[in-house]
C-alpha cells in the first residue's frame, strides 16, 4: 500500500455478485417476502461487501420484489466513491437479471 488507500471496487467479487445473484435468483425472489427474508439480506451482504473494500462502514441495500419485477435499492451515502461505483456495480448486471430488476441509488 502506498500513500493513498485505493478506493476503488472489487470488479472480480462484482461479477461474482451478479452470476451468484442470477443463479440464487428464484431464491431470493422465493424468499423475499416470507419471515426468512432476513436470510436473502445476509447472504447478498456477504457477497456485496467484498465489491466495495475501501467502505469500511455497514453498507446498506433494499431488495423488493412484486408482480415480477425486482427493485434493488443500493445506498451511498453522498459518498463519491460508493456512487461510482455503485453506478458501475448496476451497469455490471448481466442482461437476464435487467429483464426484471432495476438498481436504484439512493443517499
Amino acid at each position: 500500500m502506498g500513500l493513498f488507500s485505493k478506493k476503488e471496487m472489487n470488479t472480480a467479487a462484482a461479477e461474482a455478485f451478479w452470476a451468484w445473484f442470477a443463479e440464487q435468483e428464484e431464491w431470493i425472489t422465493a424468499t423475499l417476502g416470507t419471515p426468512n427474508g432476513s436470510d436473502v439480506v445476509w447472504a447478498i451482504d456477504a457477497r456485496i461487501k467484498p465489491v466495495f473494500p475501501y467502505f469500511k462502514k455497514e453498507l446498506e441495500f433494499q431488495l423488493g420484489f412484486n408482480e415480477g419485477k425486482g427493485e434493488f435499492f443500493f445506498f451511498h451515502f453522498g459518498n463519491k466513491h460508493l456512487m461510482r461505483d455503485g453506478i458501475i456495480l448496476a451497469e455490471m448486471m448481466p442482461e437476464g437479471l435487467r429483464e426484471r430488476w432495476t438498481v436504484i441509488l439512493e443517499k
